[in-house]
């Protein structure tokens, strides 16, 4: 009887075991790679978008956003973050391209609406929800992250924001005299609005000015010798995020330009990593 027992219950664990290995698991689905892929119906309405293995529901969208000054360049400029973020194989990658500013259009609210675009896309046909986004931007492209983050990301999916050279303040008095007094004209121009007469205006296109309790952690690098961007623009986000709390990192670089020396620009690159992975957890 005892032996009967025990191979009736051998019988029905294999079965079991059989029964759970035969099971789909059909939330686990395959890395998948689309490169120049179409989020919108504008020829630069693209991105190129890498999943890893994974349950999509619950993996963190990386979102990266090329520099310019809003009218130039495009994806190329992040390919090798895009590539390393690619062999780690932990996030969804989105490398996208954005339509950029001409003497007809305004950047804002054109630009921030095809971030929106693109993640919605991201969700939509890919299936990546989770609500942990990670925005990546440089100079134009670390503006509109940062304004994506603070005020047009109404569901608050943005956790972590990494930000290289980006004009966060135009109404930064450094902007307004100095050597970066000859900047602004042409981001005038850009915006289609003076800046005398338009402060409100250029206050509602800065990021500074949509810090609250809620923004995302932001870790950002400025540079010393940058004649594009004042470093101040740093400093002043860096004071704000401070004020309400928000987890935040603030790399200076005395030594370099707009564009990070090879030595600073792998410091940031690896303090900006670290500083993403601790504020996902």
């Amino acid at each position: 009887m005892k032996k009967i027992f025990v191979i009736t219950l051998v019988s029905v664990m294999l079965l079991q075991c059989k029964k759970e290995n035969n099971s789909p698991v059909s939330n686990v689905q395959e890395e998948e790679e689309h490169l120049d892929y179409a989020y919108g119906t504008h020829y630069q309405q693209t991105m190129d978008v890498y999943i890893p293995e994974g349950v999509r529901d619950t993996m963190t969208m990386i979102v990266m956003v090329h520099g310019g000054s809003w009218v130039s360049r495009d994806k190329s400029d992040f390919l090798a973050w895009y590539n390393y973020e690619k062999q780690q194989g932990q996030f969804a990658l989105a490398n996208i391209n954005y339509r950029l500013d001409t003497p007809q259009t305004v950047p804002i609210p054109m630009q921030t609406d095809d971030i929106g675009m693109a993640i919605q896309s991201m969700e939509d046909d890919f299936g990546i929800r989770s609500g942990k986004i990670v925005m990546i931007g440089m100079s134009a492209g670390g503006h509109l992250a940062l304004l994506y983050a603070y005020k047009y990301d109404l569901d608050r999916k943005v956790k972590v924001v990494i930000n290289m050279v980006g004009p966060a303040d135009f109404t930064d008095p450094s902007y307004h005299q100095g050597a970066w007094a000859n900047i602004f004209p042409y981001i005038e121009a850009i915006f289609n609005a003076p800046y005398a007469g338009n402060e409100n205006y250029y206050q509602d296109v800065s990021p500074y000015y949509f810090v609250d309790n809620q923004s995302p952690a932001t870790i950002s690098g400025y540079a010393g010798m940058d004649t594009i961007v004042p470093y101040t623009n740093g400093e002043r986000i860096h004071q704000k995020l401070q004020q309400f709390n928000i987890p935040e990192e603030y790399v200076f670089y005395p030594q370099s330009g707009h564009v990070f020396n090879q030595q600073d620009g792998l410091d940031f690159f690896w303090r900006a990593r670290t500083f993403m992975l601790q504020n996902l957890q």
